[in-house]
């Protein structure tokens, strides 16, 4: 019924943990697609070795020479076979009942299409906080809160299949834009409320790094692809405004003012006939506030924005 993706690119010392952690799955995929993405730390080697160490277990290799995580899931996508997909990341633990959650869930809503859930971080200050999730199906929270990420959604493969899969041209913030796109195709979410799932890992080389310095030039693509999506919804465009905002304050908070500068001229120029002017002092507000050190700036997006964006 499931099959799992998991992409790799240069993950030796970390996937050991997460390979362990399949094993003590309470429900087994159907199989589980190891993608490498051009490894060169013998990540590869490792996988087999696995592999053959674990005869019984359902695992399939594969190889992507297009850079990027994105890619490489849509590599093994093409493949899947089974009416469920679900996507992990190398360096991360897999909760051993998520799978037998998520098909106790198929049981109760069978028209569901994406099962959703909150996942569990840990960050290297050894601080674990819940993602935050509002358990909707709001596009606005996806833009302003991120809610559904990559360990966070497991789908129907006819309908990933049907809205594109992966966007390979996307680097970072990928699961952000898959999801925002998820929403726009208005699926039937289910969401899995009784707990938060897996282990998170967020560490300097980590796809999920919560830092934004040095790497805006993989973001913008993300929020271009974002704006793109938003032509046929421009409700929301105040929504991804706000987002924008509070990004160029980590910004320039973080003494990357050349990148807030970039930032701040993309905006103009996407949002100068589409976001209302009076939202403009708002947005100013976010923007100022976050500079200045101020945490959860989204959550008071959020509040002001509900008279403005609908689903």
């Amino acid at each position: 019924m499931f099959s799992l993706i998991i992409p790799y690119h240069n993950r030796r010392k970390y996937l050991p943990r997460t390979l362990r952690s399949l094993l003590n799955s309470t429900l087994r995929p159907r199989n589980v697609y190891l993608v490498d993405n051009n490894s060169t730390d013998g990540s590869a080697e490792f996988c087999r070795r696995f592999a053959a160490a674990h005869p019984s277990y359902p695992f399939i290799h594969l190889t992507c020479p297009q850079p990027g995580a994105a890619a490489a899931r849509n590599v093994a996508l093409k493949l899947v076979e089974t009416e469920w997909v679900y996507f992990f990341d190398s360096d991360d633990e897999l909760s051993s009942c998520y799978l037998e959650n998520v098909l106790y869930k198929l049981r109760q809503e069978p028209d569901t299409d994406v099962v959703a859930c909150a996942t569990r971080m840990h960050f290297p200050d050894g601080r674990v906080k819940v993602r935050q999730v509002m358990y909707n199906a709001s596009a606005a929270d996806q833009i302003l809160a991120s809610q559904l990420a990559t360990q966070g959604m497991c789908f129907r493969t006819e309908f990933l299949r049907r809205i594109g899969g992966w966007n390979e041209q996307l680097f970072v913030w990928n699961d952000w834009e898959l999801g925002l796109r998820v929403l726009l195709n208005q699926p039937r979410v289910s969401w899995l409320k009784s707990r938060a799932y897996h282990h998170i890992y967020q560490h300097p080389d980590s796809l999920t790094s919560s830092g934004v310095c040095g790497r805006l030039h993989l973001l913008l693509p993300a929020l271009e692809a974002a704006r793109t999506l938003l032509n046929t919804h421009p409700q929301l465009l105040p929504a991804l405004a706000a987002r924008c905002a509070i990004l160029r304050g980590r910004l320039k908070h973080e003494k990357a003012g050349t990148e807030a500068g970039q930032l701040a001229a993309w905006m103009h120029q996407s949002f100068k006939k589409q976001t209302t002017v009076s939202l403009s002092p708002f947005v100013s507000f976010l923007y100022l506030y976050t500079r200045l050190g101020g945490r959860g700036a989204w959550r008071i997006a959020r509040f002001f924005l509900r008279p403005f964006v609908t689903r």
